[in-house]
């Protein structure tokens, strides 16, 4: 899985917990499927190595290699 671009929303302070929450959406390309977007909430320590960004975006990338991510490919049934 190879991630193309990442963008940031929804980021919160939870200072009850010290953690940052973020909706990430990672455009990714995996072989022999076309570009599709994975968008995860997840969190991370407001104290860490790194920037924050990097982490949150790391951590979401974690996430959709894992195969915990939603599979956005397939069609929403009502």
């Amino acid at each position: 899985m190879v991630i193309l671009d990442a963008d940031l929303s929804r980021v919160r302070r939870d200072r009850d917990f010290g953690r940052i929450e973020a909706l990430v959406s990672l455009w990714v390309k995996e072989s022999g499927r076309p570009v599709r977007p994975i968008r995860l909430t997840t969190n991370v320590p407001i104290r860490g190595n790194g920037p924050i960004r990097a982490r949150l975006i790391q951590d979401a990338a974690a996430l959709a290699s894992s195969g915990l991510a939603p599979d956005t490919s397939l069609p929403r049934v009502a």
